[in-house]
């Protein structure tokens, strides 16, 4: 695998920036996927020119200086371009290494916005390249723009990823019959033309085969997990209903009816001698942990053990004291906690998975946020075969509500147990959405919760500013926050490029109450129960899907205390943005709210950037329900004919190639 260091012209900083995309070498930029595209493939003359329209013209560089202007001190790069037809004046600003790229006489295409300057048409700020043979690909075409980090360009990213398409050899592994039958075009030309594309209509089928591909093989990864599970056998732990009943009669609170009949099915579950595959779907707040608790506590009840496998250690340590508080005998094992691995309920992160931990009788495996652990991680803990009974159950849990059609398909390895009911007394959280302007009356109300003792979240979609995003950074904003709004108040930022250690000690400092206000990216979505914290703003809250707000709001409310979450948009927002961000404003229930985002959103449109308790997904579409469905059906008719894929050794070593990526990286 060629390293990116291959590419020509591409120094140690832009690397950097390439791997904090994901791009790790020369083939990942071949699936670094475009966010959107710009037309530039209108050509025109100079004396086709008019004001407003974004256009293309070929020509030559007649004359170029460059000038430091009086007020603002900025470099002008001033240039007249002519063609047959007549010349323009192009300006640049700050872009001083162009006195070096460009002389009189060179042959440029620019693609770029005519103006109306002060002496007639000109263009200001274009994209250019060098007329040189070979295909364009920053001007005179549907040009991508690609996500971006730190100091990386458009252009850079463009440059790499056409260098790349050309050294990096692609085989199309997709059977024929299914491509001909879902009517796909090749790997080839989908690869060509999600990058390079020749119309938007290409970029649409391109699409439609990446995204087939990713969802395909994810089905065909859940339905051989589930084929090779049922082959194994489970240890039959009966239910203990006396016990069970006398340990719920113990609880501080009365269950749920959700909570009753989704701990009958999984006792019910665990009583086969096959192994229970079971997700746990709940709302924030529902009550996932009280019945993983009383599994755990009917496991015991038969000398069995079960281990508690979160995402996080701060999570892991909150299982460890929920699990206590319920009277379970129970031991925490993570990167800094030595644990016993002989207790009842084992409770701990990735260091569970290790295998110098042996369990004395492991019957059960609880897996929080499943979304967060690959199949093959999951497969890990199962491994953990008990001597003459076999694999332990597992448990999945996710704080998600995935309307039913998706999850049925995105799931299919895994039954189903829904909580859609929530605990009594819990209160609503009052959700605002703020004017476009009225940033200040949500800080106002904001000190008043801190004045009271009480804690807020400040969420932003972004480590750091970005030239093609118009949303706020966690960089920008804390140094805005601290210098005005909140300046008078402890304020502590958090985000995903920080090292564990140190994301761990703030979230503890966080929670002892230390930090007034934390302002971060959705590092704190999953997890974090701050009962004194009252107060959740989402700033850019048109970049985030709706059940990734629900799950930040969920972050409050964790109280008696009354609680509140502000959608700030960055700016004015489309209609149908405006009807989305309402439809959290009307809408507590998760599940509900979970049905009106496919609704929203239809199969194939995408709003917002991520879209926490989902798979993560390169290009698919995870409300596409039609396309989901097809890439299953086709992965189950393929694994029916050929059920160890010996037939098809390009599908296997793509599998295969896939489960080590999605599940090991």
């Amino acid at each position: 695998m060629l390293p990116l260091s291959a590419i020509p012209g591409l120094g140690p900083k832009a690397i950097a920036d390439l791997k904090r995309l994901g791009v790790l070498s020369v083939a990942d930029l071949l699936a670094h996927y475009p966010l959107r595209y710009q037309d530039l493939s209108h050509k025109v003359t100079t004396a086709e020119l008019h004001a407003g329209e974004t256009v293309t013209i070929d020509g030559v560089i007649k004359s170029i200086a460059s000038r430091i202007t009086p007020h603002r001190r900025m470099t002008l790069i001033e240039a007249v371009l002519s063609d047959d037809h007549g010349s323009v004046k192009v300006i640049w600003f700050n872009q001083r290494y162009l006195m070096k790229a460009l002389h009189p006489g060179s042959l440029v295409r620019l693609s770029g916005q005519v103006t109306l300057g002060p002496r007639g048409l000109q263009f200001t700020n274009p994209t250019f390249e060098l007329q040189r043979a070979g295909e364009s690909v920053h001007t005179g075409r549907i040009v991508p723009i690609y996500p971006l980090t730190g100091g990386i360009t458009q252009k850079r990213i463009r440059s790499a990823v056409a260098w790349a398409m050309k050294v990096v050899p692609i085989a199309d592994w997709l059977p024929e019959e299914v491509k001909e039958r879902e009517d796909l075009i090749d790997l080839v030309e989908a690869v060509q033309q999600i990058h390079l594309p020749d119309s938007f209509k290409a970029v649409e089928e391109a699409r439609k085969r990446l995204q087939f591909d990713e969802l395909f093989l994810y089905e065909l990864t859940h339905l051989k997990s589930r084929a090779e599970l049922k082959k194994l056998t489970a240890p039959s732990i009966p239910s203990s209903i006396d016990a069970v009943k006398t340990f719920v009669a113990s609880l501080p609170f009365e269950l749920t009816g959700a909570q009753r009949k989704a701990a009958w099915q999984i006792m019910q579950d665990m009583e086969r001698g096959e192994p229970m595959n079971r997700l746990l779907e709940g709302d924030v707040g529902s009550g996932k942990t009280v019945v993983a608790a009383i599994a755990a506590f009917n496991a015991a009840q038969s000398g069995f053990q079960t281990a508690v496998l979160a995402p996080t250690e701060i999570l892991a340590e909150q299982h460890d004291r929920s699990f206590e508080k319920l009277g379970l005998n129970v031991s925490l094992i993570t990167s800094s906690h030595d644990g016993d691995p002989l207790a009842d309920v084992v409770v701990g992160t990735h260091a569970l998975l290790e295998t110098k931990i042996q369990f004395r009788k492991l019957g059960l495996v609880v897996v929080d946020e499943q979304h967060r652990f690959g199949v093959r991680q999951r497969q890990a803990l199962q491994e953990k075969e008990i001597e003459n009974v076999g694999v332990p159950h597992l448990l999945s849990m996710t704080a998600t509500p995935i309307p039913r059609t998706l999850a049925l398909t995105l799931y299919g390895d895994l039954d189903l147990s829904v909580l859609d009911e929530l605990p009594k007394g819990r209160k609503p959280i009052a959700t605002r959405l703020v004017k476009y302007g009225k940033e200040a009356e949500m800080y106002k109300h904001v000190r008043s919760e801190l004045d009271l003792g009480r804690q807020a979240f400040v969420v932003c979609p972004l480590i750091d500013s970005s030239e093609e995003v118009a949303a706020k950074s966690v960089t920008d904003l804390f140094a805005l926050l601290t210098a005005g709004e909140l300046k008078a108040y402890r304020c502590v930022m958090l985000h995903g490029r920080m090292k564990s250690e140190e994301k761990d000690a703030i979230m503890q400092a966080f929670k002892r109450g230390e930090i007034d206000v934390l302002v971060a990216t959705t590092v704190i979505e999953v997890g974090v129960d701050v009962p004194n914290a009252t107060v959740m703003c989402i700033e850019g809250a048109e970049r985030f899907g709706l059940a990734q707000m629900h799950q930040l709001r969920g972050r409050v409310g964790r109280s008696d205390k009354p609680s509140f979450c502000y959608l700030n948009p960055s700016g004015f927002v489309p209609e149908k943005t405006y009807e989305r961000l309402k439809a959290l404003v009307d809408c507590q229930n998760g599940f509900e709210l979970a049905e009106r985002d496919l609704a929203l959103r239809g199969s194939g449109e995408l709003y917002g950037t991520q879209q926490s308790g989902y798979p993560e997904f390169k290009i698919a579409n995870i409300f596409d329900a039609p396309l989901i469905s097809k890439a299953r059906n086709a992965a189950a008719d393929l694994l029916k004919e050929d059920g160890e894929l010996v037939e098809h050794p390009a599908v296997r070593a793509r599998l295969e190639e896939y489960v080590h990526r999605v599940h090991f990286e």
